[in-house]
């Protein structure tokens, strides 16, 4: 039994449960603006003061593809250097405190998972992963690319419980909100069977809080201290450590590309990033086969927009 459930939550389907929403044209476009708006500042906050960040996923292969958002997509995800972390957040909660959350696993009790979301106040966009209906604004995704070992034994030591440790935040979190995700999958039997299977284990593994095991996880990805070290990792990306792992110079430097009329970062190498996580990536998938980001509440009537759509 397969129990990577990334791809599962990107591609339920409606039918399934009356209590997910899939966004129709006009609601896409128009979270894709209050999206592309939170980016704005915060890219400005990064290339004012020299933060090492890019597009990365979805968002950089938009970036290359389409010259801005894939047209389906939903979110924009930006990955930043580990030195650079703590030094942008403290500058975001500097100027917008008025106007963004910062989510992340150290400053909001709950959070549940290891990135950083910078969502926007007034608005609500709830997703699966978010079973506390309380901040669920509108966001990018932060991710941090980490530092890890040129030795390959040490490297392999680092990556192999960064996955174990980042399994059991999983199923901690499948535990924790059990009731909610049975309930979302209930007329799916071999979903269902995962997730009653990362259920039991995070039962097993809830001596301690979730809390912790993000932090604890957090924690060994950053062990790294070599700043100029050959590789660099993205545990918390879809692929996890070994399947984002990069050499420094392909994936930290960057370039700049078109983003809806922006001039944005992306890695050095999109050629050879982008073909190691997608494949063809020039080819436009068949509609029937896009992913389906799914939502439990939408509004945006704090972005200027006095109609309620949800």
């Amino acid at each position: 039994m397969k129990l990577e459930t990334t791809n599962i939550f990107k591609n339920l389907s409606l039918s399934k449960s009356n209590n997910l929403i899939i966004l129709d044209e006009k609601q896409l476009k128009q979270l894709q603006k209050v999206i592309l708006s939170i980016a704005d500042d915060i890219i400005t906050i990064c290339e004012e003061n020299n933060i090492v960040y890019h597009l990365t996923g979805g968002s950089a292969l938009g970036a290359i593809r389409h010259k801005g958002f894939i047209p389906w997509d939903d979110d924009l995800d930006i990955d930043v250097g580990r030195k650079d972390y703590d030094k942008l957040i403290k500058l975001i909660k500097d100027k917008y405190r008025e106007k963004y959350y910062i989510h992340n696993p150290y400053n909001l009790e709950g959070f549940n998972i290891p990135a950083t979301q910078i969502r926007l106040k007034g608005t609500k966009v709830r997703g699966c992963n978010d079973a506390d209906p309380s901040q669920c604004g509108a966001y990018i995704d932060i991710a941090i690319m980490e530092n890890t070992f040129n030795n390959k034994f040490l490297r392999g030591i680092h990556g192999t419980i960064s996955l174990m440790l980042g399994f059991i935040v999983s199923c901690r979190r499948f535990a924790r909100d059990k009731r909610y995700l049975l309930d979302m999958v209930k007329e799916d039997e071999e979903i269902s069977k995962t997730f009653k299977v990362k259920i039991q284990i995070g039962k097993i593994m809830s001596f301690l809080t979730l809390r912790r095991w993000i932090l604890i996880y957090n924690g060994w990805n950053k062990i790294c201290k070599n700043y100029n070290s050959k590789y660099v990792t993205v545990p918390t990306g879809r692929k996890h450590f070994f399947g984002e792992l990069y050499e420094r110079k392909d994936f930290y430097e960057s370039k700049t590309a078109e983003f809806e009329g922006r001039k944005w970062k992306v890695p050095k190498e999109y050629d050879k990033y982008l073909k190691h996580m997608y494949g063809d990536y020039m080819k436009i998938p068949d509609r029937d086969k896009v992913e389906k980001h799914v939502l439990l509440e939408f509004d945006l009537k704090g972005e200027n927009n006095n109609e309620r759509t949800n």
